[in-house]
Parts: structure tokens; C-alpha cells; sequence
């Protein structure tokens, strides 16, 4: 089944609630006029009541019955339709009786069997009728009176007025289809237009935007919101042709270090001892190969979600010992002054060990990488104000200002002619930021050209650390 557009649905939508909504207001207005033609009738068939009432009490004293019905008849007290009513007292007697309701025999009830005002509708020879039976006293004597009203002008009325409705509902609904279907259109014209721009828009032209329109309503805040998204799937996607592009880059240097030495060892005229070092050679090259896959990979998980911690209450003094170990080992084959200063107490974050060590490693091994002879690289950890905060400092080459706000930007180095004597990739510093954000926490850095650099990480402590998503 063919879906239909949201236009047609709004418009089937509107005459849907459109059409009973006119059709009872013109059932409404039908018995609204119908009430109030008899109302108008009910109340001039009261206003006879009264005249007849009060010429009785007039004439009635003096009169016969005979003498009363003659005067009846000879007087037009009643106004237009005034032969049509007949009075009979409560011995039975008739004191006027009109032609018509005479020829027809239309009874009267007693006066002591009427109870109140009585109306009925009749058709009495032809003629259709409204007609009040009511009981009156005069002078404590009981009349009954019945008086009616023809209806033929009424009932015409209301045929004309319910013709006009038959005819005017179908034709205001059609206007009104018509003019719901054009608003409509007009209304979802921008949702066409933002449909049109946003299938134009690929991967070549990310860049492109919506046109946002200054309505003020959905329309625009639907348009600022997907543009809001364009402009992130447009970071995103060229953080990863970014990332790709760089990880084919770095990839491509070891691969071909490798092949070519390959080659060489493979020579006729090379030594045993050429092949060897060739061997070596490869070996530190797939050594780092391997480091760089291996960064890669916590990346590429990292982005996807994939890469889950394992959070658990650690004790990041026992940690940030054990990680002292190593950094001493780096700082010691580097001949380098390695200073530790570590809370003697528990300090309890709630942590994965095994990624706090990594991200300490990192900052480690950077500042070993980075600090010439003689230096000095430094590790302390403090605690205070609900959060752990520790700090690898070096005596190094430093960074300078300009250079610090993209030193956590992936593949990012700062001595680009030093990347392969130091082996890095300038990826250590994006998982250490990686990691320290899913632990809530922040990484900083100071540093000075030629004076050396202090970064810290600051982590909540674990009664102040909000719970972690695994």
C-alpha cells in the first residue's frame, strides 16, 4: 500500500474532525430554530389563553352561554388565528366552538382531568396545528380552553432552513479541504525544502548547511537541530578520514623499513653479521609496529564504544608505586634523576588499574623520551578537595605555547624529526586523555621550551566519584 504524504494526511485528518464538527453544529442550528419557532408559537398560544381569560371575567358575569358564544364569535379578541380555539365549562357545556375544530370534532379534556398546560401537535384536515389545552378559574368556575396555531408557514421554514443546510455543510467542508490542503502545502513547503538540501548533502559536501528560517517554531529549531548534527557528523567524519589517513601514514614508514632491509639481508654478498643486525633491525621495527597496532586498536575501540573498563575501588597510592618502579627502569637506561613523592596514606579512586597504569606509563615514558642528559623526571601523587591529582614532571625540551592546545590531538607531534629516534606516533597522549575523561577526571599540561614540562591528572576521589558506565 502506497504511504500517503503527511499533506494528505492533515488534510484527511482535518475533514475528518472538520466534518462532524459542521454537521453537528448544523443539526444544532436546526433544532436551535425549531425550538425557537415554537417557543414563539407556545407564547403567542399563551398570550390567547390570557385574552380569552380575560374576556370571560369581563363578559362572563353577564352573559348566557349563548349569549357568550355569539360575542366569541362576533369579537376578533385574539388576534390573527384567533377562530381557532374552543372553551367549554366544567359541566360539559361548550361556550364557543370554532368551525374548524367543530367540523373535525377535536375533543377537549374535563377540567378536572387537566392537570396543567397541555400542547400537542395535530393534523386536523390537512392543516397541521400546534394546539394548548388549559385549564383557567374564574370566579370559582373552571373553563377549559384550547387554542391553536397553524403551522404550515413554520414547517416551511424549516424545510427552507434545512435545504440550505444539506446545501451549504458539503460546499463549506469542500472550501474548507481545499483551503486546510493549501495551508498545508504551505506549512510543509520548508520540510520540502530541508529534504531537498539534506539529500544533496554526502560525504563530499558535509559542509553544507541547511537554510534556517526565522519563524521561531519547529520548522526552525528542526532546522538548527540538524545542522547541529551535519556539523558534528562533518567533525566526525573527518576525525576519522583524519585518523585513517594518519594510520596508513605511519603504517607505511615501518612496513617499508621492514621490506627494505629484508631485501638487503637477503643479498648474496651480505656478512652473517650484516644479516643479524639486518634481523635486529626488523625486529625494533615490528616492535613498534606492534605498539603502534596496538594504540590504534584501544582508539578505534575507544570510538566505538567498544573498549570497556572495568571500574573497581583501587588504592592509586599501592598503584602509582608500582608504576614508580617502572619509571625508574626508563629513567635509569636513560641515565636520568628519577624523584617519586607518593601519599604515604590509602587514596581511594574508583578506577580501572590496568588503564591508570597505562596512563601513567605514558606520561611516563614522554618525559623520559623527551629530557636529555643530565635531566630529571619526576612522579608525585596528592590528595585533596575530593579528588587524587598526579603529576609526571621533566626537566626536558618542553613544548611550546603555541603547540599545547594540540598536544592531545591524535598523531599530533611536536618534534616531527625526532618521531623515529623516540619511536613516537603521537598517539600516547590521546588514549592517556581517553582514559582519564571515562574516569571523569582532567589531564593537563604546563610546560616551557627548553625548561620541561609538568602534566597532572585529576581524578575524584572514590566517595566523591559519580558511578562509571562499563
Amino acid at each position: 500500500m502506497k504511504t500517503r504524504s503527511i499533506r494528505v494526511r492533515l488534510t484527511l485528518w482535518y475533514f475528518a474532525i472538520l466534518a462532524p464538527a459542521l454537521g453537528l453544529c448544523g443539526v444544532g442550528a436546526w433544532f436551535a430554530m425549531r425550538g425557537s419557532l415554537y417557543s414563539t408559537i407556545d407564547e403567542s398560544l399563551r398570550d390567547r389563553v390570557r385574552g380569552v381569560r380575560k374576556f370571560i371575567e369581563v363578559q362572563g358575569a353577564s352573559l348566557a352561554p349563548i349569549e357568550m358564544r355569539d360575542e366569541f364569535k362576533e369579537h376578533s379578541v385574539l388576534g390573527p388565528g384567533g377562530d381557532l380555539f374552543q372553551v367549554r365549562d366544567a359541566q360539559g357545556n361548550w361556550l364557543y366552538r370554532s368551525a374548524p375544530l367543530e367540523d373535525h370534532d377535536v375533543p377537549v379534556l374535563a377540567p378536572e382531568k387537566l392537570k396543567q398546560r397541555f400542547y400537542e401537535d395535530r393534523l386536523i384536515g390537512g392543516t397541521p396545528l400546534r394546539l394548548l389545552s388549559q385549564k383557567i378559574e374564574v370566579r370559582g368556575q373552571f373553563y377549559t380552553v384550547q387554542v391553536a396555531a397553524r403551522m404550515e408557514e413554520l414547517n416551511e421554514a424549516l424545510a427552507r432552513f434545512r435545504w440550505w443546510l444539506l446545501m451549504s455543510v458539503p460546499l463549506v467542508l469542500a472550501m474548507a479541504l481545499a483551503g486546510g490542503y493549501h495551508m498545508s502545502r504551505r506549512a510543509l513547503a520548508p520540510v520540502d525544502a530541508i529534504t531537498n538540501t539534506a539529500r544533496s548533502i554526502s560525504a563530499q559536501s558535509l559542509s553544507s548547511r541547511l537554510e534556517v528560517p526565522a519563524t521561531g517554531d519547529e520548522l526552525q529549531r528542526l532546522s538548527e537541530t540538524l545542522n547541529d548534527m551535519l556539523q558534528r557528523l562533518e567533525a566526525t567524519f573527518h576525525r576519522i578520514t583524519q585518523f585513517t589517513a594518519d594510520a596508513s601514514h605511519e603504517l607505511r614508514t615501518p612496513i617499508a623499513l621492514v621490506r627494505t632491509t629484508a631485501e638487503l639481508a637477503l643479498h648474496e654478498q651480505r656478512t652473517p653479521a650484516d644479516r643479524e643486525e639486518a634481523i635486529r633491525e626488523i625486529l625494533e621495527e615490528s616492535e613498534r609496529t606492534s605498539e603502534l597496532l596496538e594504540n590504534l586498536l584501544i582508539l578505534a575501540r575507544a570510538d566505538s564504544g567498544k573498549e570497556a573498563l572495568q571500574f573497581s575501588v583501587v588504592d592509586l597510592s599501592a598503584l602509582v608505586r608500582e608504576t614508580a618502579e617502572q619509571g625508574q627502569k626508563l629513567a635509569a637506561a636513560r641515565q636520568l634523576e628519577f624523584q617519586a613523592q607518593i601519599e604515604d596514606r590509602a587514596v581511594e579512586v574508583l578506577a580501572d588499574p590496568h588503564a591508570i597504569r597505562r596512563l601513567i606509563l605514558i606520561l611516563l615514558d614522554n618525559a623520559v623520551k623527551y629530557t636529555p642528559q643530565p635531566g630529571r623526571v619526576s612522579l608525585s601523587l596528592t590528595a585533596a578537595n575530593a579528588s587524587a591529582t598526579v603529576q609526571v614532571g621533566d626537566t626536558g625540551i618542553g613544548i611550546a605555547g603555541e603547540e599545547l592546545p594540540h598536544i592531545f590531538e591524535r598523531f599530533y607531534r611536536t618534534d616531527k624529526a625526532r618521531s623515529r629516534e623516540t619511536g613516537g606516533v603521537g598517539l600516547g597522549l590521546a588514549i592517556a586523555q581517553w582514559i582519564a575523561e571515562k574516569h571523569k577526571g582532567r589531564i593537563t599540561a604546563q610546560s616551557e621550551l627548553g625548561r620541561g614540562t609538568v602534566f597532572q591528572v585529576s581524578l575524584p576521589l572514590a566517595e566523591a566519584a559519580p558511578e562509571r558506565a562499563v
